[in-house]
Order: structure tokens, then sequence, then C-alpha cells
């Protein structure tokens, strides 16, 4: 179970985590003595916004180094852009991946925090012909994509699993994190000695605070004061939340029938909705098991960015729709079988407003620079003296926009927070 922290209720006028000195209203210039300053009262040690894969990795790093965490996630749900979700016929475990699904062997920080905890891993289905669809009306076409597509790994339950691991983590140990859902921070205070935290009916005081929230969500939703330095603002702005704009379908079925047929399963399609088509099925069912369990096989896909008439009004129509042109284009690649669906299900992250931020609709035209300078350390400008830390996937360079990046990110600022808290 979740601990709580007793949040104090905003006051009327949202001051009242402000000491106010006893001389400040007085007209009188008869010297008065001072009222001594009454050190900030810190309901936590670090508090840490968003919790996502970043939040949650710095807040169990933190609190595994003797830190008092609290995170504030303005969702109902923790995980940030990792969603894993049921469907027919594994109705009772999450296998399907609507955000991030895969991670390469490159990618150093994913692959040991997976390792760290223990979660079983497959490599993406690649065997057998890939389909082309060039969209001009001809047949699709099979093609050999072996040394097109790079070796990939998945997590057995989904990326589901590994945020399920990292919250029971952060449940663990001799300070356990203190977790906070519907949430939303509006506003930070920067005073000497600490920062004030404003929510909805909510306050909270911090020594420092980790904000692992999407650049562009956080310049929109977040006021400063002191402000922020205008560079830094601009940074916010123009840094794009990675793969903000993606929508994805995922059908299932009762078997492989595209494996059966020799295709891998993988797909490319200018003929829409979907444009780039994966194998998504479950490992240990590729074969009926004695008990007859159910078998976890399906076709995933990633909807045409919404640049065209096309991409637009799919997006447009409504769910019952989208599932028949995502049907019939199965059908289009993979023959008659696709039409026999046992479930589908989508997720438009265009529509997610804490990870879409008003310039994310779009997406860019290759993959961004990741890791400016100024996310580095506890840069804010020198107005926040190292106050503020910022952590997630789209503020460093190592593994940006990526899960990687999102622990890297993460590994960072707790290493930052711990080495102001030893300068100090």
């Amino acid at each position: 179970m979740l601990t709580h922290m007793p949040c104090a209720p905003l006051d009327s006028d949202h001051h009242a985590a402000v000491p106010v000195r006893a001389d400040s209203f007085r007209t009188s210039r008869v010297p008065t003595p001072l009222a001594p300053i009454v050190p900030m009262h810190l309901d936590t040690d670090v508090a840490v916004i968003g919790g996502g894969v970043a939040g949650l990795t710095v807040a169990c790093q933190l609190a595994a180094a003797g830190q008092r965490v609290t995170l504030f996630e303005a969702r109902s749900r923790l995980g940030g852009r990792v969603v894993t979700a049921t469907a027919a016929p594994l109705v009772d475990t999450p296998w399907l991946d609507l955000g991030p699904a895969w991670f390469w062997p490159h990618q150093q920080h994913i692959r040991a925090l997976v390792a760290h905890f223990g979660l079983s891993v497959f490599e993406q289905h690649r065997a057998g012909l890939a389909m082309y669809d060039a969209g001009d009306g001809r047949a699709p076409q099979p093609f050999d994509a072996s040394g097109q597509t790079a070796r990939s790994y998945r997590v057995v339950g989904g990326m589901g699993a590994l945020v399920q691991a990292l919250v029971t983590a952060s449940q663990t140990g001799p300070h356990p994190v203190t977790v906070h859902r519907d949430a939303a921070i509006r506003t930070l205070t920067r005073h000497d000695d600490g920062v004030v935290l404003n929510g909805d009916g909510f306050h909270c005081t911090a020594g420092r605070v980790i904000v692992a929230a999407p650049p562009r969500v956080v310049a929109r939703d977040i006021k400063f004061a002191p402000p922020l330095a205008d560079r830094v603002v601009e940074t916010l702005r123009s840094t794009v939340t990675w793969m903000a704009h993606a929508m994805k379908c995922v059908v299932t079925y009762d078997a492989p029938f595209w494996r059966e047929a020799g295709r891998s399963g993988y797909a490319i399609s200018w003929g829409g909705p979907l444009q780039e088509i994966h194998d998504a099925c479950v490992p240990g069912h590729d074969r009926p098991t004695p008990d007859r369990h159910p078998a976890g096989y399906a076709l995933m896909g990633f909807v045409a960015p919404p640049t065209g008439v096309a991409a637009q009004g799919f997006r447009a129509a409504n769910r019952e729709e989208r599932r028949a042109a995502v049907l019939s284009q199965l059908v289009r690649l993979f023959g008659d079988r696709a039409q026999r669906p046992v479930d589908y299900a989508e997720y438009d992250w265009s529509r997610e407003t804490q990870t879409c931020g008003q310039d994310d609709a779009l997406p860019p035209g290759a993959h961004p620079e990741y890791g400016h300078p100024l996310f580095e350390g506890g840069a804010a400008g020198d107005s926040w003296q190292g106050r503020l830390v910022w952590a997630g996937a789209d503020t460093v360079a190592d593994g940006g926009g990526y899960l990687d990046g999102a622990v890297a990110s993460a590994r960072r600022a707790a290493a930052t927070v711990l080495a102001l808290r030893t300068a100090t």
C-alpha cells in the first residue's frame, strides 16, 4: 500500500507557508526589534514532480540514500508514457504495450534497471518476410527485412512490469516514498531554505524539487516564483516530447497466422491507416499448452502522423470506424484471417494532455537532439540556487526520448541532489 503524506490544505490567501516579519507593516521610524527568522519546516527533503519511469527511478534512488521523498503525479495512474493494457484472450494479465515496448542492446541504463529487478525479457520476433504496401493500389509485396531491423528486446508482462517493480521498490526499505496521484502541481515558489509546491487544495514544502514531467507540459502548466530565466523557458518550450504525437493500435488473435505463413509481422505501409506494423505476441504462448492456456498473439501498428487528410480523418473517426479500417488494412497485408480478431485496443497519446504539449501534435522531421546543457545539474537560472533539478527522457543526450534516457536522467538527477546536499 502506498503511503500518503498529509499535505496541508491551502489557506484562502495562499500564503500560509510564507513567514512574515513582525514589523513588515509598521510605518513608525522608531527602530523596533526584528523578529527572528524561523527556518522553513520541510515536509519532505525532495519533491519529485512526475511519476513516469524517470520520476519513479530517481525517487527510489534518493529514498535508498536516506532522503525523505514525496512524489506528485498529475494523472490518476503512474508510469508516464508507459501504458500496458489487458485484452482478450489474456484478460487477467497486462501484456499489450500501448506506449514504449522495446529497448536495444546498446541502451545500458534501461538494461541495467531491468536486470536489477530480475525481469524476464525476450527478443522481438523478426523471423520471416516483411510486407511493403506502396499505397498506390497495387498488392503489398513481401521483402526480406532481416538486414533492416535491429535486434531489440521486450519485457515479459510489458513495460508496465517495470513500472510495477519501481512502485514496489519505492515502498520498501526504511524510507518509503510518499506518492500522490491526481496531484498536479500549479506553482513552485523558492525561499531561502526550500521550495513551496502548490496544487489544487494542497501545498507541500521541500528542500529541493526534481521536475520529471515533459518540458513542454512544465512550461505550460507550472508557474515559477521567481520566474525561470528566459533562456530556460525557451528551452522547455522547444524540447520535443518524443512520441507524444503517436497513436498505437493493437489487434489480438487466437493464432499467429502470419508466422505460419512465413511472415514476420513487420510491415511498412503507405496505404494507411497504420504506417509501421510489428508482431506483438507474448512469449511462451507460441505453442498450445496442455491446459489450453489462452494464447497472446497480436499485431501492433503505429498510426500515420496526422499530417494528411486521411490520417486526420482516421483519428477523428469513432472507435468502431478505426477498428474496421485497421482490420481492412491487416487483411490487405496478411490475408483473410486478419478479419477475425479476438480483441482490439488503441491509445492516442496526442490526446493525453499530461504528455502532449501544444507543439507536440505533429512529429519532428528527425529524432531530436536532446540534452540541452541547461538541464544538467541544478541549472535553472541563478535565482533558483540549486533548488530545482531536471529529469525526464527528453532532458538528456544519452538515450534522449527513450526509456534509456529516462533512467539516465534519473541517475543524473539523484547524483546532483546528493552532491548539493553534501555541499551544503
